[in-house]
């Protein structure tokens, strides 16, 4: 299975928003120049975001973008389907022979959904390689790096 490069490129900027230091809210520029993609693609893609209330935007100075609710409360599957405009709908039962054939792909689409549910942000926080890209980040813009361990109770 292939997620979309819009779904990557929201999941990648919602980590990057759950892992800013004390929640502060982070640019539409910070966003995209970790990301290397256009400020208008990632502005569409934070608008699905704000519409599902995964994220919100602060005005001012200092402003950005935080997520809306806690990282253990958002699941992947929650920022996949606030990105993509269409709707998964089970298609209508169908009186040809094929119909096996079309329940056992939507069984199919269920479980991979149910399995993209189970795995919140936070979740995805606590991988080791999340944890060391984000301790080679704080290293690279001269921050003193926390443990995995201090992130992990701080987020708590």
């Amino acid at each position: 299975m292939k997620i979309s490069s819009k779904a990557r490129y929201a999941i990648q900027s919602m980590l990057q928003l759950a892992l800013s230091p004390d929640a502060r809210p982070v640019t539409l520029s910070q966003l995209t120049q970790q990301q290397g993609i256009s400020p208008s693609y990632l502005e569409q893609l934070l608008a699905g975001l704000r519409g599902q209330k995964l994220v919100s935007g602060v005005r001012g100075p200092g402003g950005g973008y935080r997520l809306a609710k806690p990282a253990d409360k958002i699941s992947i599957e929650d920022i996949i389907l606030a990105v993509h405009e269409e709707h998964v709908t089970r298609p209508p039962k169908s009186q040809h022979e094929d119909s096996l054939y079309n329940d056992m792909w939507w069984d199919l689409s269920e479980r991979l959904q149910d399995f993209l549910t189970g795995i919140s942000l936070a979740d995805l926080m606590d991988r080791d390689d999340v944890q060391q890209q984000l301790h080679q980040q704080r290293l690279l813009r001269g921050h003193q790096p926390e443990t995995m361990v201090e992130h992990r109770h701080h987020r708590a």
